[in-house]
């Protein structure tokens, strides 16, 4: 970094000349990435924008550049993808990566709820149990092979035998309850229930025959490994773009799959899309002005996303979604065993100072479950910011002072998510003033899902933004059921059980009655927010900022990712700026 640039932090962030050599011996010895994104929180609005460019312009980052005929769309995203297996994906950009490699047998729609894709047609049986699914006949994964129901009882079995995240929306069938026979796939439930359609918008078919060849020791018998190592970092889908490169940590590139016939292929739509995986937010911004990105990361800071979006060519978008954010405790150990202790915690979370100045924006939340798919449930507790009753909760719980201080509790947040450690911090600030000693753990997304598949080695707390991936409540209730612990996450990481909750989710799964379904769901989302086994804090308005020859996210029917498919979106090839910028 230059001495002008160097001088221009310093000024910006308020820092006296007397500290200049100070300032330089942390640069020299910590790197100046690690320095500026420490700095940086003292920046706000055009200061900070101006800052991002010039500092990160000085530090020497190199342009991306685009790759494949037609148009690239480049992306810059925080968070790495460390998966490309549809069973185990977990984070933002795995799932977006996914929707659009691999495809399912039903696509969401505003009207019915689902409407046939790779399924043509199914039965229902008169009991409710048994699914039966035609498969579309001349559909190719992207080896060029044809997509069979065996394919599709292969992918269902894998998923459930793995037992990944994906498996917690299918805890309804077990693989004893899959069978093909022809063109038809049949799914055998234990028992009715009304999630199961919803739900396979959420399951993704794999290519059999490449996953049988490419097996490597295991635990799954004569499957090995069920293919695991090679899904980690292989594609073996059907859907509209298919794996181009992938560098875990670095660049992920997708392209689009010639052979795909389930969608028209629209000539606006990216013929590459490129995930970079840059976690400095400084550099994200330097390449998006530059026209080196195309698109940011929904993650930027609401003041900096503003001040790019009011540049010319440059827009920004916000897009209420039904998708909660929590701050996951773990119920099954102490302190967080005592509904009072918890209590005390959520009066602790100050959602205010989180959704009008971390975050820039945010929506309400009362309990698990948004409004938006439990409309007209009312009286759902909840708990204000108020220290003085957080107090008051914690008196009451079977843990003194004393021992509520023996153990400093931790909140795990996402490594190199700004929002989620600024959220965090808070969150620790405000616990401690009650007598609660807590400290922030910046921790691997992959190692978070990992630890949290035990009571004895989840964290205390996790900050998790949770995509409604379906319109649909179980969604998030399932959560909140005894099946749930184990799974990697987020129910894993919970560990809490409420026996009137169990059966009231499970009693409107297995109705077929609206009403029924609704008031079940009502009551469950009430006893949990009593119960505050989370902190419940808003739900997620994603703001994104892109080069305005951009034009993507088309409606969904509720169902998020699917306005993240690239063959529905379009690029403006005779935009100047995009003719431009593709040269870069």
């Amino acid at each position: 970094m230059s001495n002008r640039h160097l001088s221009l932090m310093a000024r910006a962030c308020n820092i006296r000349p007397t500290d200049m050599p100070a300032l330089t011996r942390r640069l020299q010895k910590k790197g100046t990435i690690m320095v500026m994104r420490t700095m940086l929180r003292g920046l706000a609005g055009t200061a900070a924008l101006a800052f991002l460019t010039t500092a990160a312009v000085s530090a020497g980052t190199a342009p991306a550049q685009a790759t494949g005929s037609g148009a690239a769309l480049r992306w810059g995203t925080v968070m790495e993808v460390s998966t490309l297996d549809p069973v185990y994906g977990t984070n933002y950009w795995e799932l977006v990566a996914m929707y659009n490699s691999y495809d399912t047998l039903l696509w969401p729609d505003a009207e019915k709820g689902v409407k046939p894709w790779l399924a043509e047609s199914w039965t229902i049986s008169p009991d409710g149990r048994e699914y039966a699914f035609k498969i579309r006949a001349g559909q190719k994964f992207h080896d060029g092979s044809e997509i069979t129901a065996e394919d599709v009882a292969f992918s269902m079995v894998r998923m459930l035998t793995v037992n990944g995240p994906s498996a917690s929306s299918f805890r309804m069938i077990n693989a004893s309850g899959v069978s093909y026979e022809g063109d038809t796939v049949t799914f055998k439930l234990d028992s009715p229930n009304s999630s199961f359609l919803k739900a396979l918008l959420l399951f993704r078919i794999v290519n059999k025959d490449l996953i049988l060849a490419n097996l490597k020791p295991g635990a799954f018998g004569e499957m090995q490994d069920y293919g695991n190592a090679f899904l980690r970092t292989n594609d073996a889908g059907s859907g509209p773009y298919e794996l181009e490169t992938y560098r875990p940590g670095e660049i992920l590139r997708l392209k689009k799959f010639d052979g795909y016939t389930l969608a028209p292929q629209k000539g606006e739509a990216p013929a590459t899309v490129e995930f970079q995986v840059t976690p400095e937010i400084a550099t994200i911004v330097t390449k998006l002005r530059a026209g080196e990105l195309d698109i940011g990361d929904p993650t930027l800071p609401s003041t900096v996303q503003r001040q790019l979006g009011e540049l010319q060519a440059m827009q920004r978008r916000e897009d209420t979604m039904p998708s909660p954010w929590f701050v996951i405790m773990d119920n099954a150990r102490a302190p967080l065993d005592d509904v009072w202790v918890r209590r005390a915690v959520a009066s602790a979370y100050d959602r205010d100072t989180v959704t009008k100045h971390i975050l820039g924006a945010g929506g309400p939340l009362a309990g698990p479950v948004p409004a938006e798919m439990l409309p007209g449930c009312e009286g759902v507790t909840t708990y204000p910011f108020d220290l003085a009753k957080a107090r008051e909760y914690l008196s009451k719980s079977k843990y003194p002072a004393g021992e509520l201080s023996k153990r400093k509790l931790q909140i795990a947040a996402v490594a190199g998510s700004d929002r989620f450690n600024n959220v965090a911090m808070l969150l620790a600030t405000n616990l401690t003033k009650i007598g609660i000693p807590t400290e922030v753990r910046p921790v691997r997304w992959a190692d978070i899902v990992q630890a949290q598949t035990k009571p004895e080695t989840a964290y205390d707390f996790v900050l998790y933004y949770d995509p409604a991936k379906v319109s649909d409540p179980t969604l998030f209730l399932n959560y909140y059921t005894k099946s749930g612990w184990g799974d990697p996450y987020p129910p894993g990481g919970m560990y809490y059980e409420n026996p009137k909750v169990t059966e009231l989710v499970q009693a409107g799964i297995h109705s077929t009655d609206p009403k029924v379904q609704t008031d079940s769901y009502c009551q469950a989302n009430k006893l949990i927010a009593e119960d505050s086994p989370a902190v419940f804090s808003h739900t997620e308005v994603r703001q994104v900022t892109s080069w305005d020859y951009v034009k993507g996210f088309p409606p969904s029917a509720g169902a998020i990712f699917y306005d993240m498919r690239f063959e529905n979106w379009a690029i403006d090839q005779n935009s100047k700026d995009f003719q431009n910028n593709q040269k870069r």
